[in-house]
């Protein structure tokens, strides 16, 4: 299975093209994008560089595998690559991930939300999960106002990749589906 294009209002989140790669690696290079990332700050270019094209990878082999994944964000009036967003197994967890990263241009105009939301709809319809999780750093905020808003419970904190997180869940049975007229799913 290939990533299916959706098409929020804003945005379109599509499968990651090999090209992608530069645009991600800026990205995971940036400071301030990381901070509440491992390590806590932007990566070397070169190791930036080889993180996006490994995670590009992995990202589409999860579609193929899973049938769930990580998207391209990108604007959909533009076709600018905005960020990432999507679900992922973690195996530590033994459960299914949603996470998102967007460039820091796009902070604050509930982009992360309206990304996230279209995630859900895949993982809760077409890939008929029961559950997935979040993680923030602690300090994380804003990432913790998005989970609350799409209707994820916190449910403390404990450790993960060797650092402590605060965790967040969402059950299929509690999530409220956003109309129809929000998120539009294409095989394209």
């Amino acid at each position: 299975m290939n990533a299916p294009r959706i098409d929020t209002q804003r945005l379109t989140l599509r499968g990651f093209r090999a090209d992608d790669w530069q645009g991600l690696a800026r990205f995971y290079a940036d400071d301030t994008v990381m901070r509440h990332m491992l390590p806590g700050r932007g990566l070397s270019s070169a190791l930036a560089a080889e993180r996006a094209k490994s995670n590009i990878h992995n990202f589409n082999a999860s579609w193929a595998q899973r049938g769930y994944g990580v998207w391209a964000v990108t604007d959909r009036a533009s076709g600018r690559l905005l960020g990432q967003c999507g679900l992922r197994y973690v195996p530590e967890a033994e459960m299914v991930e949603l996470l998102y990263l967007l460039n820091k241009t796009h902070w604050g105009r509930g982009l992360a939300s309206e990304a996230a939301a279209a995630a859900l709809v895949h993982g809760f319809g077409a890939a008929a999960l029961a559950r997935i999780f979040a993680v923030t750093a602690p300090q994380n905020a804003a990432s913790q106002r998005v989970l609350h808003k799409l209707g994820f419970t916190a449910e403390g904190e404990k450790p993960l990749w060797e650092r402590p997180v605060s965790w967040f869940g969402l059950e299929r049975a509690a999530w409220i589906c956003p109309s129809a007229e929000t998120v539009s799913q294409s095989s394209s």
